[in-house]
């Protein structure tokens, strides 16, 4: 009897120690090994969908636009012929370009959307055909889209 009452004294104090025992044991969880086992479907790769929709629509948004990374040579170079200013000494050139995945302009799709000579639409096309770029980014995702190339330049006060 005084054994019984012993142990029933000292029976928190090992149910204490056998719950901390367990607690610090390695546990019987899934290895990597048993997690491999079983098939696990791949996640749809968004990159495919990404550049699904900038084919659908090349001037969609996206997180980051195609941007030079050295605008070597210059689209338009100094000095500029005086014939090539409009009247009041103003100019103007906007052009856009497909650039791709890689950061190549396509010059197939090289347009002029207004330029006040084509002495500077034959400098821009020139000079971007030889530029690189960093392409544009929709949800982390290289993608092709259109780049905007715009100078502009006010007229002479008189």
């Amino acid at each position: 009897m005084a054994l019984v009452r012993l142990t029933l004294r000292r029976l928190p104090v090992l149910l204490g120690g056998a719950l901390l025992a367990a607690a610090c044991a390695p546990s019987t969880a899934a290895t990597p090994a048993t997690v491999n086992a079983r098939p696990i479907t791949p996640p749809i790769d968004s990159c495919v969908t990404a550049r699904e929709d900038a084919a659908a629509d090349p001037r969609l948004d996206v997180e980051r636009v195609p941007t030079p990374l050295a605008m070597e040579p210059p689209p338009i170079r100094r000095p500029v012929p005086r014939n090539a200013l409009r009247r009041d000494g103003s100019a103007v050139i906007r052009v856009e370009v497909m650039v791709d995945t890689l950061g190549k302009p396509d010059m197939t799709t090289f347009t002029v959307l207004e330029s006040s000579n084509v002495w500077f639409t034959n400098g821009a096309k020139a000079a971007i055909a030889k530029w690189t770029f960093q392409p544009a980014l929709r949800n982390g995702c290289k993608v092709p889209r259109f780049y905007l190339f715009s100078a502009t330049s006010p007229a002479r006060r008189r």
